[in-house]
């Protein structure tokens, strides 16, 4: 009653601000009473321009939209308003004018007013049609979402330079038609292809707390996917994958993972990657003996005057590197090499269609060989090829294949590998840098001019001398113990592997800070007992591991082990078990299902941060004790309370929002909540959308079923087709914006969205 009694001709003053006849200084007085007033008069077309210019940036929504709809408003303010008000500009009178005025016009609408137009329903094909000429190529995208594209704007885009345009105009179902099946597996191959832009630490996070599906392992950044080989919670299964990784350093850390299954790392031990076959030895199960006899191999492979019969013996080897070797090397025979020509490495295939010795027969072999256009190419310059064409006038030989041949990792023997022991330690003392640096590296090259070479030289001439002599089975413990002082990593590892390596070498490096030399330590056979039971404390759980299963560990500590190993050991040998000197018992005590809760409790106080460890690993632990847990000075310990299936939620909320992504509590929590409480993850995953416009990590929250409603429903115009696919086939996507996806113009989105929308 007290507005209408302040203001009693209020409905007199709407009707005014509203009349056709009212003149533009009035309905300025009238804008200025209160924002209902201001409302009506942006929408009168009697409305003086520069009024309509100033209440443009009001903060009124209501305002600015009837702003954007009347016919008086400024062009500019027009197009400025569109991005926000694109319906309201559509229907404004001026807007068709504008078009039929300037043929150019689409050109001059703002990017951001040009996309919101595009996105609504009544947008016609004509206006598709103009924009289909603009250089933007979200507008493009945008053109190709919308289902009324008509079909000589969707044939232009299928002939512009960019590639994701051109896939989005050919999916058009005015293009292609309805799609009645295989939608999904569709939209999998094109998201193992995309190239939408990466953000790797959010890929990391999402991998983290599983998130991801499996079937994109492969598609994730190559960081992503080393960071994923080095997790101690990554599976059996998913190891397996990636030791097929194109990327070296994903291969060698899957190598050296404690979880990688023995079979996988014994195959990775015949790795073309020299860093891959060394991460072998760094995996607690894999015999020192294997390595061993793997390097022995390796040298009579790169030894230029190994013997035939020896080169014979090799070519069956169950290493890929080693075949790849006879098959490079310049005394292999024909028949070897014809067998080679079959084997199921591409890499040995290459090698054999390399080597001047291969047979007319062998060469015949790989011409059926429809893997490789490469190896075509140098069957047609190979010297023995009776029916290689020169008609081209080029004079293509198999020598001008050699240097992409060893870029590829294919190891052709250098011409200088023919020198013998004699002559080499004659080079040695050459005053040419690059002939000592052979010699260095040379695999005949006498221990003892190797050694002095070390004592002469300070560059790299010394690190090459000094590698080779680390890997060389002619060394002797003299040299090694020499070699064991360095700080070269490399160095260190091969000293440590090396079968002529003494015990007492053995104990020096057992005390090296780096934890890959000392697993080797654990696991060679000479270590003495002393050491292997320092070892067996060690504070890297891989050097623990490693000591425990070599063959000479203690037996006492081997027969605690054993009783831990049996599920129902009792009450009373766990309670003596607990106070064993062993460490690595006690930790066995607070992990046993067995273990009572108040020995539990106990344990849980131990001043040693493995047996904590234990006890938060421990599927009895109550809830109670792991929110004690959830508060220790170590990361590992809350990480193994935060997997805990017996955590609270409470504790799971709290820890889910510590530091950054890249912090492994909160990666530990997140996964928890996604797998126990997937209704409490969803603004974590929401959180990770930093991007306006599409983006790898984009599409991976759409494909989550926690992603909330909303993220969903806000991006149900995005321009890449993958993304709305993915909002089409999220379960939590509402049914309102899933049947709008119905009538996408994309013909894998339409498909999902209506199969989904059966199942809504």
């Amino acid at each position: 009653m007290a507005n209408r009694s302040s203001h009693p001709n209020l409905s007199q003053l709407r009707q005014e601000a509203a009349s056709e006849n009212v003149s533009p200084q009035r309905l300025e007085e009238l804008s200025n009473i209160n924002i209902e007033l201001t409302r009506i008069v942006a929408k009168n077309a009697n409305t003086a321009p520069n009024l309509l210019r100033d209440l443009s940036s009001n903060s009124d929504r209501i305002i600015r939209a009837n702003i954007a709809g009347n016919p008086n408003t400024p062009t500019d303010i027009l197009l400025e308003l569109g991005a926000d008000f694109p319906q309201q500009l559509l229907e404004n009178p001026v807007f068709s004018l504008l078009l039929l005025e300037n043929p150019n016009f689409v050109a001059d609408i703002p990017v951001a007013t040009l996309l919101s137009l595009l996105k609504i329903d009544g947008v016609s094909p004509q206006f598709l049609e103009l924009a289909s000429n603009h250089d933007d190529v979200e507008v493009l995208l945008t053109i190709a979402m919308n289902p009324k594209t008509p079909l000589y704007a969707l044939q232009a885009l299928t002939t512009v330079q960019n590639i994701e345009v051109v896939e989005a105009a050919k999916l058009h179902v005015t293009l292609a038609g309805e799609m009645q099946q295989g939608w999904h597996k569709a939209a999998i191959s094109a998201m193992q292809t995309t190239n939408l832009p990466r953000d790797r630490q959010s890929e990391m996070y999402l991998w983290g707390i599983g998130a991801i599906p499996e079937y994109l392992l492969k598609t994730l950044d190559a960081e992503v996917r080393l960071h994923i080989a080095q997790s101690s919670n990554t599976s059996e299964q998913i190891l397996k994958n990636l030791a097929g990784d194109s990327y070296s350093r994903v291969r060698a850390v899957v190598a050296q993972n404690p979880r990688t299954p023995i079979n996988i790392v014994e195959d990775l031990m015949g790795d073309v990657s020299n860093i891959v076959r060394e991460a072998v030895s760094y995996h607690p199960h894999t015999p020192l003996t294997l390595h061993q006899q793997f390097q022995i191999q390796l040298e009579a492979t790169e030894n230029p005057v190994t013997a035939v019969d020896i080169l014979r013996q090799l070519s069956t080897s169950q290493w890929m590197r080693i075949r790849l070797g006879v098959a490079a090397h310049s005394n292999t025979p024909g028949d070897v090499l014809l067998r080679l020509a079959s084997d199921e490495d591409i890499m040995v295939r290459k090698a054999v269609a390399l080597n001047v010795n291969s047979t007319v027969e062998a060469l015949e072999r790989l011409a059926t060989d429809n893997n490789d256009a490469w190896i075509s190419k140098i069957i047609a310059a190979h010297p023995n090829n009776s029916a290689k064409n020169n008609c081209d006038g080029q004079k293509t030989t198999i020598h001008d294949y050699i240097n992409t041949a060893r870029a590829q990792g294919i190891p052709i023997m250098p011409a200088y590998a023919v020198y013998d022991p004699n002559l080499l330690t004659a080079m040695a003392e050459s005053s040419n840098y690059d002939t000592r640096q052979r010699v260095a590296q040379h695999p005949n090259t006498p221990i003892h001019v190797l050694e002095q070479l070390i004592s002469e030289e300070n560059n790299s001439i010394l690190e090459t001398a000094l590698s080779n002599l680390s890997r060389n089975s002619k060394t002797p413990d003299s040299t090694l113990g020499c070699l064991a002082q360095t700080s070269d990593l490399k160095v260190c590892t091969a000293v440590a592997r090396h079968r002529n390596t003494s015990s007492q070498t053995l104990v020096q490096l057992a005390k090296h800070h780096r934890w890959e030399v000392r697993t080797i330590v654990a696991k060679n056979l000479k270590t003495p007992l002393e050491t292997l039971i320092q070892l067996i404390q060690d504070k890297h759980a891989t050097v623990r591991i490693a000591a425990i299963n070599n063959p000479y560990a203690p037996s006492s500590v081997l027969e605690e082990l054993s009783i831990l190993k049996n599920p129902y050991t009792s009450q009373q040998t766990l309670n003596q078990l607990a106070s064993s000197k062993w460490l690595i018992t006690r930790q066995g005590v607070a992990r046993h299902p067995n273990t009572d809760k108040n020995l539990l409790k106990h344990l849980a106080e131990d001043k040693i941060s493995m047996v904590r460890l234990g006890v938060a690993e421990n599927p009895h632990t109550p809830s109670s004790l792991l929110e004690l847990l959830a508060i220790d000075k170590y990361d590992e310990v809350v990480v193994a309370v935060a997997s805990h299936p017996n955590t609270s939620l409470n504790i799971l909320e709290q820890l889910a929002t510590l530091g950054k992504p890249d912090n492994q509590i909160k990666q530990a929590a997140a996964k928890a909540l996604i797998n126990r409480f997937p209704d409490k993850i969803g603004k974590n995953l929401a959180d990770c959308i930093t991007s306006f416009t599409p983006i790898f990590t984009r599409l991976l929250v759409f494909l989550n079923p926690s992603t909330p409603k909303e993220t969903l429903a806000q991006n149900i115009y995005s321009s890449s087709w993958l993304e709305r696919y993915a909002i089409a086939q999220n379960p939590n996507t509402p049914l309102d914006i899933r049947a709008a996806l119905t009538r996408d113009g994309n013909r894998v989105v339409r498909a999902a969205a209506k199969k989904n929308q059966e199942f809504g």
